[in-house]
């Protein structure tokens, strides 16, 4: 490195330095150096994502990937640099699109965006706002001539700074209705043949799922995936009043606040869907308020009640008032999408089960093997099945068994009685309003009717033995001591495990106090 680039030994060495005396304390910073610091150290990132850029484009123009045991450059950077593979996508792609090429003939010709280019190898922009622009510019309509796509360029890279990234789609979009002010932009949808499905099962029962969709198909998919966060209310504000009641805000703080705090769920969740994040926690729960109830008066849970101030967020309440922190008890935000998912997918075959559609999935097994939960099982697809999952699931009603005897004879063992039926799902969405697991904010749309008495135990389908639960938290009850009961004023609780409360006391989600609240608000 000494002898091909000294300057960036120099700079290796220098940063070295300026970090070991930072870690000693031998160099002194105060924070507005500190802040001068990021703001060198931004300009120093965008100089080496600029270089990354020319020095790929230079080994694309003399080098071979399969000298160095690769297939691609993105292969090569990835292996070498220990790179994730979306990662080495993106600076591969940056220097394919930005670094200088070659024709066919040796002629030099330059970047295929040379304004997003320049941009970047002077610090105007930054890998991500480049990224997003050439992302907007390929998408440029086909009758689009030279000039007005460099002109369309010129504009983005002018203004991207200014804004933030997710807004540089906007930009474009008005560039577009620009290059078209009568709005009538030639169709150029994809063919239907390029949209596809695929699910594949692996050897240890899971699938993968992998597909490209078109822009309808998708757009409901990411709709019902990030956007519905909140239950559908009859009479809007009702929840922010009931929440109100135990907060102590004021209504129309309380409506706004809401509003803000939706803006970024949803955000936060449509990151993670994409890909951008691979996961994060849910924004609106308060985990500043398990860390203030754990540090009052000697750290006792206990010590702080309903009626010192309100029940925040992802916190949940006890039969006595006292409240109970459960933010860190609840899924990050991928395992959420996913369990939407999952219960999207079961919701829609259930439905088909419930209206005697022809099909559903039948697990085929012995009915010894089931018992026991050993030996294997095969689906009607002649996929083999996780016999445990085979049962837990048979036992909550989403399958149906075709159970063999020892002499081969099927019996079929449906599974109807055990869903919970159209107006019993009304009533529970009702009492219950989604989720019942303390802190849990999942509407009652994306839940489930637990069976509080499981049904192999012959826990009856009845509104007094049920209670909803999204896909986390049902499972959460098949791989943990938490279990649910069913309190005497007819309130569903759950029960933690002795290595959270040696007591087991239950504990309540704090809507149903909400509720009490305003029941009693004015006997």
């Amino acid at each position: 490195m000494t002898r091909i680039a000294p300057e960036i030994a120099d700079t290796i060495h220098g940063l070295r330095r300026l970090v070991g005396d930072l870690e000693s304390f031998n160099r002194p910073m105060g924070p507005d150096d500190a802040v001068t610091v990021v703001d060198g150290l931004e300009t120093v990132n965008r100089l080496v994502e600029s270089l990354s850029v020319v020095t790929l484009s230079v080994f694309e123009r003399v080098g071979t990937p399969r000298d160095y045991g690769a297939k691609s450059t993105k292969a090569l950077i990835q292996n070498r640099l220990n790179l994730s593979e979306r990662e080495a996508g993106r600076r591969s792609h940056l220097a394919e699109k930005l670094g200088n090429q070659v024709s066919f003939s040796g002629e030099s010709l330059g970047p295929k965006f040379p304004a997003v280019s320049e941009a970047l190898q002077n610090g105007y922009l930054s890998s991500t706002q480049a990224s997003a622009i050439i992302g907007c510019l390929k998408d440029l309509p086909t009758h689009v001539g030279p000039d007005e796509r460099r002109e369309a360029e010129r504009i983005l890279v002018e203004k991207a700074p200014t804004v933030r990234v997710k807004d540089i789609q906007a930009l474009f979009n008005e560039i577009l209705a620009w290059l078209d002010p009568d709005g009538e932009l030639p169709d150029e949808a994809p063919d239907r043949d390029e949209f596809s499905v695929s699910l594949r099962q692996r050897k240890d029962g899971s699938w993968t799922l992998k597909g490209v969709l078109d822009a309808v198909t998708g757009g409901i998919m990411s709709g019902h995936l990030t956007s519905r966060i909140k239950a559908d209310l009859s009479e809007p504000g009702d929840e922010d009043v009931a929440h109100d009641m135990v907060d102590g805000n004021g209504a129309d703080d309380a409506i706004d606040g809401d509003r803000a705090g939706d803006e970024e769920v949803v955000e936060v969740f449509s990151e993670v869907l994409r890909g951008d994040r691979w996961d994060a926690v849910d924004p609106s729960l308060n985990f500043n308020a398990d860390l203030e109830i754990d540090a009052a008066l000697g750290g006792s849970q206990d010590e702080r009640t309903v009626d010192d101030g309100g029940v925040d967020r992802g916190c949940g309440v006890r039969e006595d008032g006292s409240i109970v922190p459960m933010a860190g008890r609840q899924p990050s935000v991928k395992t959420k999408i996913y369990e939407r998912f999952a219960t999207m997918i079961g919701r829609i075959e259930m439905n088909r089960v419930m209206a005697g559609s022809p099909f559903a999935l039948v697990v085929t097994a012995k009915a010894e093997d089931v018992a026991k939960q050993s030996g294997r099982a095969f689906t009607d697809a002649e996929a083999p099945f996780p016999m445990e999952t085979a049962a837990r699931e048979g036992l909550n009603g989403s399958v149906f068994f075709n159970l063999m005897g020892d002499k081969a004879k099927s019996m079929q063992l449906a599974t109807e009685r055990r869903f919970a039926t159209p107006k019993q799902l009304a009533i529970l969405s009702s009492r219950d309003q989604g989720c019942t697991f303390p802190g849990c904010d999942t509407p009652p749309g994306w839940c489930d009717a637990h069976h509080i008495v499981p049904w192999a135990d012959e826990g009856e389908t009845d509104i007094n033995n049920l209670t909803l639960a999204c896909g986390s938290h049902h499972h959460l009850i098949d791989k943990s001591d938490w279990h649910t009961v069913m309190l005497k004023d007819g309130r569903p609780a759950w029960v933690p495990p002795a290595s959270i409360d040696p007591a087991r006391r239950p504990i309540l989600h704090a809507r149903f106090i909400a509720k009490e609240i305003a029941d009693t608000l004015f006997d």
